[in-house]
């Protein structure tokens, strides 16, 4: 079984990531990024399927082999946008401004749904698929268990600020 996930390496020292392929083949794994040679790619890994881990949130894969991590994005330009939206949310819910708080929760869902989106466009269920085909162990959170966990934790500082504000007003 061969898939691929085309995303983009979040090398060390590398900004935006380095535009990558992960590719499951023959039972091995291989990481190839741009460089010399007649294909256009070099390998900066390739491993027995069985001598890989691969875990994977959201929009991201991670490969880890021999201890060393290689996250891969979809869109990488998306772990960017989230937390400045959040941000702006914040900033504009604390001004009282809640068409704007209203817009931004609004634009950070529709950051979410692009990533999912790049996510799956780019082979990330096959190349998982086939990885666990392969013999590698994977572990998958995808976005609906982050979404919950987020609205879990959301409503939890709800209440503790709530208790809080009740205890010291009375």
């Amino acid at each position: 079984m061969r898939a691929a996930f085309q995303g983009h390496w979040m090398a060390p020292g590398a900004f935006g990531g380095v535009p990558v392929w992960l590719v499951v083949e023959d039972g091995h794994l291989a990481l190839l990024a741009p460089g010399h040679s007649p294909t256009g790619y070099i390998d900066v890994f390739r491993v027995p399927a069985h001598q890989a881990r691969v875990s994977s949130a959201a929009q991201r894969i991670t490969v880890t082999v021999a201890g060393r991590s290689y996250p891969v994005l979809a869109r990488p330009i998306g772990r960017a946008i989230g937390p400045a939206l959040g941000a702006a949310g914040a900033a504009a819910g604390l001004a009282g401004a809640d068409l704007a708080q209203g817009r931004a929760t609004a634009a950070r869902a529709g950051n979410l749904a692009a990533d999912a989106s790049a996510f799956s466009r780019l082979g990330g269920p096959a190349f998982l698929a086939a990885a666990r085909a392969s013999g590698v162990p994977v572990r998958r959170v995808g976005c609906g268990v982050l979404l919950v966990l987020g609205f879990g934790v959301g409503l939890l500082v709800a209440l503790l600020v709530t208790v809080i504000t009740v205890a010291v007003v009375a």
